[in-house]
């Protein structure tokens, strides 16, 4: 019986990171939305882009540096655990 399909490697990223960057992904299309709405000239739906753009950003820089200064975790980088690091080394570098 095959014991490796069975065994969970964590990939060490915050699911909160998954978050901020969906959400930085969102903050980029507002901005899309932004622009073309002013240069159309509907500043109402212009307006609504700018702030949903605005509040994107916003909660992404926050997840980000909430992650980053008071939980210890990078955003981007994966953390490791020592156990992970032990088993890395043991198998890829003899």
């Amino acid at each position: 019986m095959n014991t490796h399909r069975f065994h969970h490697e964590s990939h060490g990223n915050h699911p909160m990171s998954f978050v901020g960057f969906v959400l930085a992904l969102g903050g980029f299309a507002m901005a899309a939305l932004w622009l073309v709405h002013m240069a159309v000239g509907n500043v109402g739906t212009a307006i609504v882009c700018g702030l949903l753009m605005v509040a994107a950003f916003a909660t992404a820089v926050s997840i980000f540096f909430s992650l980053g200064h008071r939980h210890h975790h990078s955003p981007v980088l994966p953390d490791n655990t020592p156990n992970e690091t032990e088993r890395y080394l043991r198998k890829y570098r003899g």
